[in-house]
Protein backbone atom coordinates (compact mmCIF):
# COMPACT_ATOMS: atom_id res chain seq x y z
CA UNK A 1 0.00 0.00 0.00
CA UNK A 2 1.41 3.28 -1.09
CA UNK A 3 0.60 6.76 1.10
CA UNK A 4 2.40 9.36 -1.11
CA UNK A 5 4.97 9.40 -3.82
CA UNK A 6 5.91 6.15 -3.84
CA UNK A 7 6.85 5.91 -0.03
CA UNK A 8 5.43 2.75 1.91
CA UNK A 9 2.36 3.49 3.83
CA UNK A 10 2.55 2.76 7.89
CA UNK A 11 -0.90 2.15 8.31
CA UNK A 12 -1.64 -0.70 10.53
CA UNK A 13 -4.88 -2.40 10.22
CA UNK A 14 -6.79 -3.31 13.30
CA UNK A 15 -5.51 -0.35 14.99
CA UNK A 16 -7.63 1.10 17.24
CA UNK A 17 -9.40 4.56 16.49
CA UNK A 18 -10.28 5.47 19.74
CA UNK A 19 -6.42 5.52 20.76
CA UNK A 20 -6.07 7.83 23.11
CA UNK A 21 -3.19 10.63 22.14
CA UNK A 22 0.30 10.35 24.42
CA UNK A 23 3.00 12.97 23.95
CA UNK A 24 6.00 11.73 24.92
CA UNK A 25 9.30 14.28 24.78
CA UNK A 26 12.63 12.10 24.49
CA UNK A 27 15.01 14.68 24.71
CA UNK A 28 15.33 18.40 25.35
CA UNK A 29 17.25 21.27 26.87
CA UNK A 30 15.04 21.09 30.20
CA UNK A 31 16.56 17.58 30.19
CA UNK A 32 20.07 18.58 29.65
CA UNK A 33 20.62 18.61 25.58
CA UNK A 34 19.83 20.52 22.78
CA UNK A 35 16.83 18.73 21.25
CA UNK A 36 12.95 18.70 20.64
CA UNK A 37 12.98 14.93 19.39
CA UNK A 38 8.96 14.07 20.24
CA UNK A 39 7.41 11.24 19.85
CA UNK A 40 2.96 11.28 18.95
CA UNK A 41 0.74 8.16 18.98
CA UNK A 42 -2.29 9.06 17.96
CA UNK A 43 -5.05 6.02 16.96
CA UNK A 44 -2.11 2.94 16.87
CA UNK A 45 0.48 5.51 14.44
CA UNK A 46 3.59 6.42 16.42
CA UNK A 47 5.35 9.44 14.65
CA UNK A 48 8.49 10.34 16.05
CA UNK A 49 9.65 13.87 15.33
CA UNK A 50 12.83 16.17 14.92
CA UNK A 51 14.55 12.38 17.01
CA UNK A 52 18.41 14.47 17.20
CA UNK A 53 20.22 15.69 19.69
CA UNK A 54 23.46 17.66 20.21
CA UNK A 55 25.52 19.93 22.62
CA UNK A 56 26.05 23.59 22.69
CA UNK A 57 29.96 23.54 21.24
CA UNK A 58 30.46 26.46 23.54
CA UNK A 59 28.70 28.39 26.24
CA UNK A 60 30.22 30.92 28.54
CA UNK A 61 33.76 30.21 26.78
CA UNK A 62 33.45 26.85 27.90
CA UNK A 63 33.06 23.18 26.64
CA UNK A 64 30.53 20.66 27.39
CA UNK A 65 30.85 19.47 30.87
CA UNK A 66 31.04 15.79 31.24
CA UNK A 67 27.31 15.39 32.79
CA UNK A 68 26.41 16.89 30.05
CA UNK A 69 28.09 14.48 27.14
CA UNK A 70 26.34 11.60 29.82
CA UNK A 71 22.57 13.20 29.46
CA UNK A 72 23.55 13.34 25.67
CA UNK A 73 24.89 9.34 25.11
CA UNK A 74 20.96 8.70 27.10
CA UNK A 75 19.46 10.87 25.06
CA UNK A 76 20.45 9.20 22.01
CA UNK A 77 20.18 5.81 23.13
CA UNK A 78 16.53 6.69 24.20
CA UNK A 79 16.19 8.27 20.77
CA UNK A 80 17.00 5.55 18.91
CA UNK A 81 14.86 3.47 21.11
CA UNK A 82 11.47 5.25 20.35
CA UNK A 83 12.06 5.87 16.86
CA UNK A 84 12.73 2.02 16.06
CA UNK A 85 9.32 1.54 17.21
CA UNK A 86 8.05 4.60 15.28
CA UNK A 87 6.00 4.29 12.18
CA UNK A 88 6.82 7.70 10.30
CA UNK A 89 10.37 9.91 11.26
CA UNK A 90 9.75 13.71 10.18
CA UNK A 91 12.65 16.00 10.40
CA UNK A 92 11.63 19.68 10.34
CA UNK A 93 14.99 20.80 9.49
CA UNK A 94 18.96 19.88 9.14
CA UNK A 95 19.91 21.03 12.72
CA UNK A 96 22.21 18.56 14.43
CA UNK A 97 19.66 18.77 17.19
CA UNK A 98 16.80 17.86 15.26
CA UNK A 99 18.34 16.11 12.28
CA UNK A 100 20.55 12.43 12.46
CA UNK A 101 20.37 10.78 9.12
CA UNK A 102 21.95 7.70 10.94
CA UNK A 103 18.80 6.57 12.37
CA UNK A 104 17.28 3.51 11.75
CA UNK A 105 14.79 4.64 9.13
CA UNK A 106 14.04 1.77 7.04
CA UNK A 107 10.58 0.72 6.63
CA UNK A 108 9.27 3.86 7.84
CA UNK A 109 7.51 7.13 6.61
CA UNK A 110 10.22 10.05 6.44
CA UNK A 111 8.59 13.34 6.03
CA UNK A 112 11.63 15.64 5.95
CA UNK A 113 11.75 19.49 5.28
CA UNK A 114 12.29 20.05 1.48
CA UNK A 115 15.87 19.76 1.21
CA UNK A 116 15.67 21.88 -2.37
CA UNK A 117 13.27 24.77 -1.71
CA UNK A 118 13.29 27.30 0.79
CA UNK A 119 16.39 26.35 1.90
CA UNK A 120 20.25 27.42 2.80
CA UNK A 121 23.48 25.76 1.86
CA UNK A 122 24.42 23.86 4.95
CA UNK A 123 21.20 22.69 5.21
CA UNK A 124 20.89 21.44 1.84
CA UNK A 125 24.15 19.67 2.01
CA UNK A 126 23.49 18.32 5.06
CA UNK A 127 19.56 17.15 3.30
CA UNK A 128 21.99 15.21 1.09
CA UNK A 129 23.31 12.59 3.36
CA UNK A 130 19.50 11.24 4.37
CA UNK A 131 20.10 7.82 2.68
CA UNK A 132 15.82 6.58 2.45
CA UNK A 133 12.96 7.20 0.52
CA UNK A 134 11.54 10.64 1.77
CA UNK A 135 8.70 13.10 1.09
CA UNK A 136 9.18 16.58 0.94
CA UNK A 137 6.49 17.71 3.39
CA UNK A 138 6.02 21.54 2.68
CA UNK A 139 2.52 22.34 2.80
CA UNK A 140 1.47 19.07 2.17
CA UNK A 141 -1.38 17.04 4.07
CA UNK A 142 -0.11 13.05 4.08
CA UNK A 143 -2.29 10.16 4.81
CA UNK A 144 -0.99 8.09 7.45
CA UNK A 145 -4.17 5.42 7.80
CA UNK A 146 -5.68 5.99 11.01
CA UNK A 147 -4.26 9.84 11.25
CA UNK A 148 -3.19 12.69 8.59
CA UNK A 149 -0.06 14.40 9.12
CA UNK A 150 -0.78 18.05 8.31
CA UNK A 151 2.42 20.24 7.34
CA UNK A 152 3.10 24.06 7.02
CA UNK A 153 4.09 25.86 4.80
CA UNK A 154 8.75 26.67 5.02
CA UNK A 155 8.26 29.16 7.77
CA UNK A 156 11.16 31.26 9.22
CA UNK A 157 13.74 30.25 11.34
CA UNK A 158 13.08 32.77 13.83
CA UNK A 159 12.08 36.23 12.58
CA UNK A 160 11.30 37.36 8.84
CA UNK A 161 14.62 37.05 7.32
CA UNK A 162 16.96 35.18 9.21
CA UNK A 163 20.25 33.75 7.33
CA UNK A 164 19.06 30.79 9.21
CA UNK A 165 16.94 29.08 6.81
CA UNK A 166 13.31 27.84 6.86
CA UNK A 167 11.40 25.15 9.07
CA UNK A 168 8.20 23.15 9.01
CA UNK A 169 5.94 22.41 11.81
CA UNK A 170 3.57 19.47 11.79
CA UNK A 171 0.45 18.49 13.14
CA UNK A 172 -0.68 15.22 14.19
CA UNK A 173 -4.26 14.67 16.05
CA UNK A 174 -4.82 17.20 18.32
CA UNK A 175 -0.90 17.78 19.04
CA UNK A 176 1.07 20.54 16.50
CA UNK A 177 4.74 20.24 16.63
CA UNK A 178 6.84 23.49 15.94
CA UNK A 179 10.53 23.59 15.53
CA UNK A 180 12.95 26.80 16.11
CA UNK A 181 10.59 29.21 15.29
CA UNK A 182 11.35 31.22 18.12
CA UNK A 183 8.33 32.23 20.13
CA UNK A 184 6.92 31.66 17.19
CA UNK A 185 8.85 35.52 16.13
CA UNK A 186 6.83 35.41 12.59
CA UNK A 187 3.09 35.98 12.62
CA UNK A 188 3.48 33.67 9.58
CA UNK A 189 3.98 31.02 11.86
CA UNK A 190 1.58 32.88 14.30
CA UNK A 191 -1.28 32.63 11.73
CA UNK A 192 -0.76 28.96 10.54
CA UNK A 193 -0.46 27.49 14.42
CA UNK A 194 -4.11 29.68 14.86
CA UNK A 195 -5.76 28.22 11.95
CA UNK A 196 -4.51 24.37 13.40
CA UNK A 197 -6.60 25.13 16.45
CA UNK A 198 -4.45 22.20 18.04
CA UNK A 199 -4.93 21.37 21.69
CA UNK A 200 -1.44 20.70 22.71
CA UNK A 201 1.63 22.57 21.47
CA UNK A 202 5.43 21.33 21.52
CA UNK A 203 6.73 24.11 20.67
CA UNK A 204 11.17 26.21 21.10
CA UNK A 205 10.83 29.63 23.02
CA UNK A 206 12.65 32.49 21.89
CA UNK A 207 16.63 32.56 22.56
CA UNK A 208 16.35 35.18 25.13
CA UNK A 209 19.92 34.10 26.50
CA UNK A 210 20.88 36.57 22.93
CA UNK A 211 18.33 39.57 24.22
CA UNK A 212 19.84 42.68 23.43
CA UNK A 213 22.48 41.51 21.08
CA UNK A 214 21.98 38.60 18.86
CA UNK A 215 17.86 38.73 19.84
CA UNK A 216 16.42 42.22 20.00
CA UNK A 217 13.65 42.86 22.48
CA UNK A 218 11.09 44.17 19.36
CA UNK A 219 11.13 40.20 18.51
CA UNK A 220 10.57 38.76 21.93
CA UNK A 221 8.15 41.74 22.94
CA UNK A 222 6.23 40.00 19.21
CA UNK A 223 7.05 36.58 20.41
CA UNK A 224 5.14 36.94 23.33
CA UNK A 225 2.59 39.05 21.31
CA UNK A 226 1.73 36.02 19.06
CA UNK A 227 1.88 33.38 21.61
CA UNK A 228 -0.83 35.81 23.21
CA UNK A 229 -2.69 35.56 20.19
CA UNK A 230 -2.77 31.77 19.46
CA UNK A 231 -3.34 31.53 23.09
CA UNK A 232 -6.26 33.80 22.63
CA UNK A 233 -7.81 32.25 19.09
CA UNK A 234 -7.60 28.25 19.47
CA UNK A 235 -8.74 25.76 22.21
CA UNK A 236 -5.06 24.77 22.94
CA UNK A 237 -5.20 24.07 26.52
CA UNK A 238 -1.07 23.07 26.78
CA UNK A 239 1.90 24.51 25.70
CA UNK A 240 5.16 22.92 26.39
CA UNK A 241 6.98 25.51 25.77
CA UNK A 242 11.51 24.24 26.06
CA UNK A 243 14.35 24.65 23.96
CA UNK A 244 16.11 27.91 23.39
CA UNK A 245 14.36 29.50 26.12
CA UNK A 246 15.60 26.79 28.81
CA UNK A 247 18.99 27.91 28.11
CA UNK A 248 18.69 31.01 29.86
CA UNK A 249 18.53 30.96 34.03
CA UNK A 250 16.44 34.54 34.19
CA UNK A 251 13.92 32.99 30.96
CA UNK A 252 10.52 33.20 33.24
CA UNK A 253 11.89 36.76 34.24
CA UNK A 254 12.54 37.45 30.42
CA UNK A 255 9.76 36.02 28.60
CA UNK A 256 6.96 36.17 31.51
CA UNK A 257 4.37 33.98 29.49
CA UNK A 258 3.09 32.02 32.28
CA UNK A 259 0.93 34.18 34.23
CA UNK A 260 -0.50 35.29 30.57
CA UNK A 261 -1.59 32.34 29.73
CA UNK A 262 -3.21 31.44 33.13
CA UNK A 263 -5.77 34.14 31.70
CA UNK A 264 -6.50 31.81 28.68
CA UNK A 265 -6.66 28.45 31.14
CA UNK A 266 -3.20 27.53 29.24
CA UNK A 267 -1.16 25.00 30.99
CA UNK A 268 2.55 26.27 29.74
CA UNK A 269 5.47 23.92 31.09
CA UNK A 270 8.22 22.73 30.00
CA UNK A 271 9.51 19.49 28.64
CA UNK A 272 10.80 18.39 31.72
CA UNK A 273 7.63 19.10 33.89
CA UNK A 274 5.18 17.74 31.33
CA UNK A 275 6.76 14.13 31.57
CA UNK A 276 6.87 14.42 35.01
CA UNK A 277 10.75 14.27 35.34
CA UNK A 278 13.34 16.71 37.30
CA UNK A 279 14.59 19.84 35.22
CA UNK A 280 18.28 19.31 34.28
CA UNK A 281 19.14 22.81 32.59
CA UNK A 282 22.52 21.82 32.05
CA UNK A 283 23.99 24.29 29.18
CA UNK A 284 22.35 27.01 31.38
CA UNK A 285 24.24 25.75 34.78
CA UNK A 286 27.45 24.90 32.68
CA UNK A 287 29.43 27.76 34.26
CA UNK A 288 27.86 26.76 37.78
CA UNK A 289 29.14 22.64 36.50
CA UNK A 290 33.02 23.42 35.73
CA UNK A 291 33.23 25.67 39.17
CA UNK A 292 32.20 23.48 41.31
CA UNK A 293 28.97 25.42 41.97
CA UNK A 294 26.68 22.51 41.38
CA UNK A 295 26.78 19.06 41.60
CA UNK A 296 24.23 16.83 39.11
CA UNK A 297 25.19 13.10 39.73
CA UNK A 298 25.06 10.85 36.48
CA UNK A 299 21.88 9.15 38.70
CA UNK A 300 20.24 12.25 38.24
CA UNK A 301 20.87 12.27 34.64
CA UNK A 302 19.80 8.54 34.51
CA UNK A 303 16.81 8.95 36.00
CA UNK A 304 15.66 12.09 33.35
CA UNK A 305 15.68 8.95 30.57
CA UNK A 306 15.13 5.99 32.54
CA UNK A 307 12.16 7.35 35.23
CA UNK A 308 9.29 9.25 34.10
CA UNK A 309 7.44 8.74 30.70
CA UNK A 310 4.81 11.18 30.82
Amino acid sequence: MLCYEGVPCVYKRGSNPYFPVKLHIAAADSLGVRSMATLVEAKGLKVMIDPGAALGPRRYGLPPHQIEELALALAKEKIRELVRGADAVVFTHYHWDHYDPELPLEGKTVVVKDPEKHINRSQRARAKLLRCPYIAGDGKSIDLGPEELVVSPPLPHGPEGTKLGYVIAVKVGEVLYSSDVQGPVSGAAAEWMIEQDPKTIVMDGPPTYFLGYRFSRENRDAALRNLERIMGSTGVKEIVLDHHLLRDLDCEERFPVKETAKEYGVRVLTAAEHGGREGLHLEAWRRMLWKGEKSIGAAQVRRAYHGGEG
